[in-house]
C-alpha cells in the first residue's frame, strides 16, 4: 500500500484555485466637503490677495509720506558727550568767549558741557567752551514755540497749523531724540519748568507732563468764566492766579496727580513768586508778598517790596518771566528763596525777606553762599547769599546782541542767556 501524504484522503483533491486580489475602490468625498474646500480655497486666495493690496498701499504711503509729508522735513545730527566742563567760581577778570544771537532754552541752559539755544526751526547744543554746535534739531515744516533744558533733557515745542502743541525730547549731552508727543493744547502757549515736570498754559489750561518721558501728569482746565494770568510750578505744587468775572482767585494744583489742594479768593490780581521752600504770591500794587500754608491755603503778610513792581507781562496767558522758586544756600547751610523782580530778593524759607540788591539783568547761586546778578548789560557782581559784600564786580565788553535776562555760572564763567547769548570767562 502507497502511504498517502498526512492531511489527504485516498480521494482525489480538486485543484486548488488561488484568489486574485481584491482591488480597493478609492474613498468618495461627501458633496458637501467638496464645496466647503471650494468656498475655503476661494476665501484664501481673496484674503492673499487683500493682504499683498493693503501691503503694497502702505508701501505707497510711506513712499508718499515721506515725499509730500512731515518725514522728508526733519534733519539733525547727534554727538557724542563732550568733556565735563571746568567749575569754581569765575575769575576777577572775565572776557568774552563766545556768543550768539540765538535765543537761550527756557529752565536752566546749561547741562552736561552743553549750552542749549534754538532758532527759527532750529535747536542746537552748543559746547559750553566754545559755543561750537555739537548737536542741532531742524523742523523745516514748523516753528518753535519755546525751548526747554530741565534735568538733562531738552523739551522743544513746535508750533503746528496755529497751536503749540508738537513736542520732542532729547538727550540733551548727545542730541539724540528720546520721545515724541502731541499736546492737546490749543493756541499759543507759555512753558516752564521744574525738578522732573514741564508746565505749559494758555487762557484756559495748566497742563503738566513728564519731561524725561513726555508722558501726561494731568491737565487741568480753568472754570467756567475764569481766565489763567499766572501759573508758576515748584517743588510744592503749581501755583495759578485767575480772574473770574472780576474776582481774582489763586489756586494750587498737586504737581504729581490731578488734585486741586485749595481755591482762595484774593483781594487783588496776585502775582506767584515762589512755589519751592514756601508759596508766595505779590500783590504789584501795593508791594506786599502774602504767604499760603500748603494744606489749606491760609493767607498771611510775610514782607512788602517796594511799590514799584511790574508785572512780568502784559500778556495775561504768559507765565512769569522772572527767576522764581531758585533755591541756593547761605553761609550757615541754610536755603534761601531767589526771586527776580525789578531787583533780587532774597527770603528765608519762613517767607521773611533778608535782603534785596540791584540786579536787573538776572541771578543765580554759584556755590554755597555765593550767588551772581546781572547788573545792567555790561555788569556782572558775585555776592554772597547772607547779603555779605561783594566778592566780584567785573565789567564786560558785551556784543550788540547780549543777552540781559538770565545770568547762569557755566564753565568757570558767566552765561548771559536770553534773546542771545554771551559767555564770559
Amino acid at each position: 500500500m502507497t502511504d498517502l501524504p498526512a492531511g489527504t484522503s485516498g480521494e482525489h483533491a480538486e485543484p486548488v484555485e488561488h484568489a486574485e486580489p481584491v482591488e480597493h475602490a478609492e474613498p468618495v468625498e461627501h458633496p458637501a466637503l467638496v464645496a466647503y474646500q471650494r468656498r475655503t480655497s476661494r476665501n484664501s486666495r481673496i484674503y492673499a490677495a487683500v493682504l499683498v493690496l493693503l501691503m503694497l498701499l502702505a508701501f505707497i504711503g510711506v513712499r508718499l509720506a515721506y515725499a509730500h509729508g512731515e518725514l522728508n522735513k526733519v534733519s539733525f545730527r547727534t554727538a557724542p558727550s563732550p568733556s565735563p566742563a571746568p567749575n569754581g567760581l569765575p575769575g576777577a577778570a572775565l572776557r568774552l568767549a563766545w556768543h550768539t544771537d540765538d535765543t537761550a532754552a527756557g529752565g536752566s541752559p546749561y547741562d552736561s558741557g552743553v549750552v542749549v539755544s534754538y532758532a527759527g526751526h532750529t535747536v542746537n547744543g552748543r559746547d559750553a567752551v566754545t559755543g561750537t554746535v555739537r548737536w542741532h534739531y531742524t523742523r523745516s515744516d514748523q516753528t518753535l514755540c519755546s525751548v526747554l533744558q530741565q534735568d538733562g533733557t531738552t523739551i522743544a515745542i513746535y508750533r503746528r497749523k496755529g497751536n503749540c502743541d508738537e513736542v520732542t525730547g532729547f538727550a540733551t549731552a548727545t542730541g539724540q531724540p528720546k520721545w515724541y508727543r502731541t499736546l492737546t493744547d490749543d493756541g499759543e502757549t507759555a512753558a516752564t519748568s521744574t525738578s522732573n515736570v514741564v508746565l505749559t498754559a494758555n487762557q484756559h489750561i495748566v497742563h503738566a507732563f513728564d519731561n524725561a518721558g513726555g508722558l501726561d501728569r494731568w491737565d487741568w482746565t480753568a472754570p467756567a468764566n475764569c481766565t489763567v494770568r499766572h501759573a508758576l510750578t515748584g517743588s510744592l505744587g503749581v501755583l495759578v492766579s485767575m480772574d473770574c468775572g472780576g474776582n481774582h482767585q489763586l489756586v494750587l494744583h498737586d504737581l504729581i496727580s490731578d488734585t486741586v489742594k485749595w481755591t482762595v479768593n484774593t483781594g487783588a490780581a496776585l502775582l506767584p513768586i515762589v512755589a519751592d521752600g514756601f508759596l508766595g504770591a505779590l500783590d504789584p500794587a501795593t508791594g506786599v508778598v502774602f504767604r499760603y500754608t500748603a494744606d489749606k491755603g491760609a493767607a498771611s503778610q510775610s514782607a512788602r517790596l517796594p511799590v514799584a513792581i511790574a508785572s512780568s507781562s502784559s500778556n495775561p496767558a504768559e507765565l512769569p518771566t522772572v527767576v522764581a522758586g531758585v533755591t541756593a544756600t547761605d553761609a550757615a547751610g541754610q536755603s534761601v528763596q531767589l526771586v527776580l523782580l525789578s531787583r533780587l530778593y532774597v527770603f528765608s524759607q519762613d517767607g521773611s525777606l533778608r535782603w534785596s540788591a540791584s540786579a536787573t539783568g538776572g541771578a543765580w547761586p554759584v556755590a554755597d553762599a555765593y550767588v551772581i546778578c546781572q547788573l545792567g548789560p555790561d555788569r556782572v557782581v558775585l555776592r554772597r547769599t547772607d547779603g555779605g559784600q561783594v566778592q566780584l564786580d567785573s565789567v564786560l565788553s558785551p556784543p550788540a546782541r547780549s543777552a540781559t535776562s538770565r545770568t547762569f555760572p557755566v564753565a568757570g564763567g558767566v552765561l548771559l542767556a536770553g534773546n542771545g547769548i554771551a559767555l564770559y570767562r
